[in-house]
């Protein structure tokens, strides 16, 4: 192609052609047709859950759904149903506080859109998931990293927090429970918390799309949803129903009054640009939240289960450290042997035909010789790759 007679593309990131050699090699694996032991897994309908096949078909059978008469907010009674959802966990909400995305991704864009002019700058923890990374780069504004220490059960570090909040900082991003960690926010943290954002005029965005998937009885519950400074609570079906193929999400909006109503009216605006939410999801939410129990039993029996496996594979190798996560689907392990974490991630792909995830694409530090393992995996797969790295190690 004549680079000079076709237009530029934009700078917003950076574009290395090609892949890696671990997904080179895992590609490589595809176009020859071998098996492969994927303990990366994030995707909920490839793991062999059981779901309502024919109730779930039929929510979408509305003859409703060949009318659009579109709401930026979306239609109330999905809304509605979100809102009983809440009221099952404790939580009063209303429905004028909610405003539906197609995913949480989306909802991360509009927020950026929201409060930050290009330039200006999010924080986003670390380890944590990388996609915070790419959206803020593609909204055209600047990130950095804030630390959860490790030492301290994955806790927020805030002498590295405080560190890193500049006049530029718009957005803070929590997660929890924390995607690779596992760890969940406390009622000190969150204390701290608020008086940053009150002080630093920061907004909290928070993740909770594993809230559902805690492990421990009787962890503490924090009221996210009635706040006197900015807070934003991000989730959707894509987890609490493990049915991430529907494309329904939400944000939560909290804050002072004034400031939330202003606030609503800003984000209807962006809404209404892209008015994204299918018709025939929104109407079928309310039948698909009942099958809730159903399939979110189904999960947490597979992440229990491969948590016994896991404690049962630490325990004959004690050369793995390995905290036991509080939530979510994932989890680190960390070893020596594990150095350099993309080179060792390459050769288990190479030699026994397990994918795992090198830490530091989670920002953890290299020299600490992390993995990311999936919990929802299939119990003998898991099993079976467990016993592959140990045959490597």
């Amino acid at each position: 192609m004549d680079s000079e007679n076709t237009p530029r593309f934009s700078d917003r990131f950076e574009f290395i052609p090609g892949e890696n050699d671990l997904y080179s090699l895992l590609g490589s694996f595809r176009n020859s047709g071998q098996d492969w032991i994927d303990l990366t897994v994030s995707n909920p309908t490839k793991v062999g859950l059981v779901y309502p096949r024919e109730a779930i078909l039929h929510s979408f059978q509305k003859p409703e759904s060949m009318e659009y008469d579109p709401d930026p907010k979306g239609t109330f009674n999905a809304r509605r149903s979100i809102v009983n959802y809440y009221k099952e966990k404790g939580h009063i909400i209303s429905e004028e506080d909610l405003f539906l995305t197609s995913s949480s991704s989306e909802a991360y864009s509009y927020l950026i859109k929201l409060l930050c002019n290009p330039g200006e700058e999010v924080l986003i923890p670390s380890p944590g998931y990388p996609l915070f990374e790419f959206l803020s780069v593609l909204e055209g504004v600047e990130f950095n990293s804030y630390k959860l220490n490790q030492d301290d059960g994955w806790k927020i570090d805030f002498e590295d927090l405080d560190s890193k909040i500049t006049n530029k900082t718009r957005i803070l991003f929590l997660v929890s429970p924390n995607n690779p960690t596992g760890s969940t926010l406390t009622s000190e943290e969150f204390e701290r918390l608020r008086i940053i954002s009150k002080f630093k005029k920061i907004a909290l965005v928070l993740d909770e799309v594993f809230s559902d998937y805690l492990y421990e009885k009787n962890q503490e519950q924090i009221d996210f949803f009635h706040t006197d400074f900015p807070l934003f609570v991000v989730n959707g079906i894509s987890k609490i129903l493990a049915l991430p193929q529907m494309k329904l999400s939400w944000i939560h909006v909290g804050g002072p009054t004034n400031w939330k109503k202003e606030c609503k009216e800003r984000l209807e605006i962006i809404s209404d640009t892209y008015l994204s939410v299918g018709t025939p999801i929104q109407l079928a939410l309310p039948e698909l939240f009942q099958w809730r129990n159903m399939i979110q039993s189904q999960v947490l029996r597979r992440i229990q289960r491969n948590l016994q496996i896991l404690e049962s594979f630490r325990s004959s190798h004690p050369q793995i450290v390995y905290t036991s996560p509080k939530g979510g689907w994932y989890t680190i392990l960390q070893s020596k042997s594990f150095l350099n974490d993309e080179e060792f991630s390459f050769r288990l792909l190479q030699k026994e035909k397990v994918l795992v995830h090198p830490g530091s694409m989670f920002g953890l530090e290299e020299d600490l010789g992390s993995i990311v393992v999936s919990l929802i995996s299939e119990t003998e797969l898991f099993h079976s790759g467990l016993e592959k790295i140990s045959r490597l190690l």
